[in-house]
């Protein structure tokens, strides 16, 4: 555990880029999309990169200072968890909670004006694939990777928990903006209590009450205990924002950029 401590954010990196390039070249082999097309729409939300990632990694080194913090000091709720607890147990127990919050995170994202602000940039999306996992305003990661040191304060999560809950987030965030829709059967057995791209995609509908539902990150569970979890047929999703319907607005990517500051609401 030491060793992924110490390059926690080159695994996390790693992983991510890793599961990116394996499902966009899996949307491309399944799908008819032209590649110049994809290529195109890509390009835009690979822009988002070249801003956040110096925000992510940054903050991401505060991370896990106050993580290890954290460990030593045995501060935080998972600290009143006993010693003598299975890992594996003690794993489970900590992502739940962790996901939690993940979860009021969303919420918060779309519920509170400024902070929608930000993350609308994401949700102004019209072509939903893989590259729109990477579109994030880099004022949403700085308050995303913020509000993350914050929990960690509060739950005392260790570098290792972080780690593995980051490998599993990233599979996650990444195949619910995929192309690539489950069989009803098979969503209906998986959605009860795993993320979808099926579930996901209602949440970029462009229009409510669907855009402010289905928040959770992994779990659905979140959705269904606080009645924000949502159906509709895949065939009547159409991805963006209400507010922002203008495709060639959100393929700009200045204009992407700028848009929270230009917001009078």
């Amino acid at each position: 555990m030491k060793v992924l401590s110490n390059h926690a954010l080159t695994f996390q990196l790693l992983i991510y880029g890793g599961i990116l390039i394996f499902f966009w070249l899996l949307e491309l082999l399944i799908f008819s999309q032209k590649f110049k097309s994809k290529i195109s729409h890509t390009i835009i939300n690979a822009k988002f990169l070249f801003f956040v990632l110096p925000v992510q990694i940054i903050l991401s080194l505060a991370v896990f200072y106050v993580s290890s913090w954290t460990e030593t000091a045995n501060w935080g709720i998972l600290h009143f968890l006993p010693y003598t607890m299975n890992p594996f147990l003690f794993f489970i127990l900590a992502f739940l909670i962790l996901d939690l919050f993940d979860y009021l995170y969303h919420f918060m994202m779309h519920k509170t004006p400024l902070f929608w602000k930000f993350h609308q940039v994401h949700h102004s999306d019209m072509q939903v694939d893989i590259s729109t996992t990477v579109r994030e305003h880099p004022g949403e990661t700085f308050i995303r990777v913020s509000y993350l040191i914050v929990v960690i304060c509060i739950v005392g999560a260790a570098p290792w928990v972080l780690i593995l809950k980051q490998f599993i987030q990233s599979f996650s965030n990444l195949a619910s903006h995929t192309r690539i829709i489950l069989p009803k059967k098979v969503n209906d057995i998986v959605s009860s209590f795993f993320v979808t791209p099926n579930t996901h995609h209602i949440h970029h509908h462009y229009e409510l009450p669907y855009t402010d539902s289905n928040f959770g990150d992994v779990l659905t569970i979140w959705d269904r205990i606080f009645s924000t979890f949502s159906k509709m047929e895949s065939s009547e999703v159409v991805f963006g924002v209400n507010t922002h319907m203008n495709s060639e607005e959100n393929m700009d990517f200045k204009n992407l950029i700028y848009r929270p500051f230009n917001e009078k609401n």
